[in-house]
């Protein structure tokens, strides 16, 4: 099978750098990879992005800001008409910095917020980084500058869904991206945020009540990969599965190209060091798990479903962490949706 469609969104790990070690990091991150790429090649890999249309580049880490060249990165990007944007933790974010980010045409920011102060600080290790994103937020609005929170949803803070709604709303924060922890990587050390049942129906319970009654002056709600099945608003756009090596694929700090940076070192596609990243897209044996599905590769979690072959048997690196296969993920937001219904003890804001 001749594969013929292109990478129109790439994660770039710019670095493994990471001022945190956060519990629930799926890439474990914290020192830099070994030889990691010089900006030379960082440069020279953005010049082979038009030619595979690209449309769009979000840097993360690790702690992307911890990478001394990370503007001239994004200003070569934005020479080529790239948009850029940038996922952080906020602890270097300061009103110089998002001057640079601006000035660098970064056009959206990521940062993350689970849970509230106590929560957020227990999970992410570093007492004060809840005070720290509130800060920014402040920063980011005042300059201008878009910006949207991401939760990693997990038996933590999971019930502080509500209040967290409520604090953002407060905040006049405009975008809200809920998106489930993903087990693998340094969670895999930490039980207390192990994925279960439960907390499962209770997110399901949460978007299905809050996400319709957002208006638009309010905090609107999105849905990550393998929530969007919840939203009764979607079900004519259903999430089509993992995109990984159909419209996206990740780049890790080292140049290994991956379809999603949450996915171990095993499933890597290629080297940019030893090839080009056409040669790595369009390379026959590239992305097997997405490119080449049938249904008859779905496992038992999903052979029964209806969505299937929409979804093509959930998220590929949840279905791999815990059941060492794809398309079989043992953790389904749509089942989990088809037996809850709206809740009412999700808190009333």
């Amino acid at each position: 099978m001749i594969f013929e469609g292109f990478p129109l969104n790439i994660g770039w790990e710019l670095t493994l750098a990471c001022n945190l070690r956060c519990s629930h990091c799926a890439s474990s991150a914290g020192l830099p990879r070994p030889n990691e790429l010089t900006t030379k090649e960082a440069l020279k890999l953005c010049d082979q992005f038009p030619n595979l249309l690209v449309q769009q580049v979000d840097f993360t880490g690790g702690e992307p800001l911890l990478r001394k060249d990370w503007m001239d990165i994004a200003l070569h990007l934005h020479d080529l008409g790239i948009i850029a944007t940038l996922l952080t933790n906020g602890l270097v974010l300061d009103c110089d910095i998002v001057s640079l980010l601006k000035e660098a045409g970064i056009s959206n920011i990521g940062m993350s917020l689970d849970g509230l102060e106590q929560t957020h600080d227990h999970i992410r290790k570093c007492k004060g980084s809840f005070k720290s994103v509130i800060r920014d937020i402040k920063i980011l609005q005042k300059a201008n500058l878009p910006f949207i929170i991401i939760t990693t949803v997990n038996a933590l803070n999971v019930h502080e869904l509500p209040a967290i709604l409520q604090l953002l709303r407060s905040l006049k924060v405009r975008c809200w991206r809920i998106q489930p922890m993903i087990p693998t990587g340094r969670v895999k050390n930490f039980e207390e945020l192990g994925i279960d049942a439960n907390w499962i129906m209770e997110l399901v319970s949460f978007i299905q009540y809050w996400k319709p009654k957002a208006k638009e002056n309010e905090t609107r709600i999105i849905c990550g990969d393998g929530l969007h099945y919840i939203d009764e608003n979607l079900v004519n756009k259903p999430w089509r599965g993992c995109p990984a090596g159909i419209i996206t694929c990740g780049i890790k700090s080292d140049g290994k190209v991956i379809g999603c940076l949450t996915m171990p070192d095993e499933l890597v596609e290629g080297d940019l060091r030893k090839n080009d990243l056409w040669d790595i897209w369009y390379h026959p044996d590239s992305f097997a798990y997405t490119r080449r599905f049938s249904p008859d590769q779905l496992g038992s979690n999903c052979n029964s479903c209806s969505k299937a072959k929409e979804c093509l048997g959930g998220c590929s690196i949840c279905s791999y962490a815990v059941e060492g296969r794809f398309h079989n993920n043992p953790y389904c937001f749509y089942r989990n949706s088809q037996t809850t219904h709206l809740a009412t003890g999700n808190g009333v804001l």
